[in-house]
């Protein structure tokens, strides 16, 4: 594997959140002073399936099975995923964002997404149960699938045309179909080169999709129509308030009821529940919108969402393992003297 690669995914995946802030500044600039860049629909595809389809390689579908012995946590997931986050963002979206339902849309699809491959590694750095959050992120993933295109129509109401068939079209474009050719790379990967060799790859896939994700965001940052943003630069505020209060009432909802389980199950309920699939976020409402200034509010919303889940993710992740729990489960070791 060649050193330079991994060094530069490494640096990515390490400095994604000021990366992020970055590549949306530079988008916005060419946009508001250098004339910007006109929607081009198969070059933001392209750049989606790059983000999405790295991210895939290192999920592994046969976790699904691991739901018999983590039923009762992937069940509680299911619950504060499907039914209590919608519910939430649709609360804060009335709220907040009466007068800019498109930010509001932005909010909802953040709340219908969750877990992601970040669920996986926060719950590893807390010590939590691993193979638990697999089987959450696997049962989460399909119920995307299945309810995304009945629930999205139904909760967006007018501010959404498309039917739930044209959304299915789109999510097996973006999901299941980069979903079959991860797990087919995968797998030809751990055949011809083993298995440690793959783990050693892991963090090149993690890089990669993460470098998928600043041109996503530079490109529709760019987009003519984001003058919008640059010229009102309140929207930041308000987009970061409802997210703020989202992400705070998700984490601490769902640590509460962890409390109902074991240390290490009940972070990666924790971590199952509050982390959300941003990336896929942004590769679904790219093709699903299009462009125009309603969807950039929308695809705004979401970026900006980004620089709340990763610090909210960090600050848990601390506190857990500083907690008498955590030392108590023996997840943490006991500090001497």
């Amino acid at each position: 594997m060649n050193p330079s690669l991994s060094r530069a995914a490494a640096f990515v995946s390490k400095n994604l959140t000021p990366l992020i802030f970055l590549v949306m500044t530079l988008g916005l600039v060419n946009s508001y002073f250098f004339g910007g860049i006109a929607f081009n629909i198969g070059i933001c595809a392209s750049a989606s399936f790059l983000m999405i389809y790295p991210m895939f390689i290192n999920l592994r579908i046969e976790d699904v099975a691991e739901v018999r012995h983590h039923g009762k946590a992937v069940a509680t997931s299911v619950l504060l995923n499907f039914i209590v986050s919608p519910a939430i963002a649709y609360g804060l979206g009335k709220l907040f964002f009466a007068d800019q339902p498109y930010m509001a849309l932005g909010l909802l699809l953040i709340s219908l997404l969750p877990t992601s491959g970040m669920t996986a590694t926060w719950t590893e750095i807390a010590k939590g149960d691993l193979k638990a959050a697999l089987s959450i992120i696997a049962v989460s993933l399909i119920l995307v699938v299945v309810g995304l295109p009945i629930a999205l129509p139904l909760l967006a109401g007018h501010l959404l045309s498309a039917s739930p068939l044209f959304i299915l079209q789109r999510i097996m474009l973006v999901i299941v179909i980069p979903l079959i050719l991860g797990d087919i790379t995968r797998r030809l990967i751990v055949a011809r080169k083993g298995a440690p060799f793959y783990k050693t790859a892991k963090p090149l896939f993690s890089g990669l999709s993460s470098a998928g994700l600043l041109v996503v965001l530079f490109l529709i940052m760019s987009l003519t129509t984001n003058k919008l943003l640059v010229s009102n630069p309140g929207l930041v505020l308000r987009g970061l308030g409802p997210l703020v209060i989202y992400y705070g009432s998700m984490f601490g909802l769902s640590s509460l009821i962890a409390r109902l389980f074991s240390y290490p199950i009940g972070v990666a309920v924790t971590y199952g529940t509050s982390v959300r699939y941003l990336a896929l976020a942004l590769g679904i409402a790219i093709p699903l919108l299009g462009s125009g200034a309603n969807s950039a509010l929308v695809v705004f919303v979401v970026a900006l969402a980004f620089f709340v889940q990763v610090p909210f993710s960090s600050l848990y992740a601390r506190w857990i393992i500083g907690s008498g729990r955590a030392i108590a489960s023996g997840a943490v070791p006991a500090r001497r003297g």
